[in-house]
């Protein structure tokens, strides 16, 4: 299988859901989509605290709740929200196309060998923990050639 990193309009492609903080309503659904997409669990979480001053306007709005005090509240909570989440968004994006790649590729992020994990980060320019030489400290296997013919002994 070819494992060359994807192209720049697959990336684009895939990068639809960074418009979505700009909307500012629906920053939210931007967290829960890549969080869903690549099964990573913090990004979800992200995205239902980004929709709680939603939720709370939208409350405000149905139940006709006029208070200048907590119209303020929800109202720059939802301005500090929705500016947050698209920080958030463009910070996270490299590591969303680097999981969903690998994800493409069938390998799972967490159990993928580290020389892979440099790579796919290395491609998109994400800062790596790992050393860009990985050496082998385990024996050396034995093959049969080696060891000599295979004989039956009494």
């Amino acid at each position: 299988m070819n494992r060359q990193p994807k192209g720049f309009l697959w990336r684009i492609a895939h990068s639809w859901w960074i418009l979505l903080p700009f909307t500012f309503y629906f920053n939210w659904i931007a967290f829960i989509y890549v969080g869903c997409r690549v099964q990573h669990k913090r990004w979800v979480m992200y995205g239902t605290l980004y929709a709680i001053p939603f939720s709370l306007v939208l409350v405000a709005i149905i139940f006709r709740i006029h208070s200048n005090i907590l119209t303020y509240v929800w109202s720059y909570s939802l301005l500090i929200g929705a500016f947050t989440s698209m920080i958030h968004a463009f910070n996270i994006r490299k590591e969303f196309l680097a999981r969903l790649e690998a994800r493409h590729y069938g390998i799972s992020y967490v159990d993928k060998p580290l020389i892979l994990i440099h790579q796919n980060e290395s491609n998109y320019g994400l800062n790596t923990e790992y050393p860009t030489v990985f050496q082998y400290d385990g024996p050396v296997p034995k093959t049969v050639i080696t060891k000599g013919p295979l004989i039956r002994q009494s």
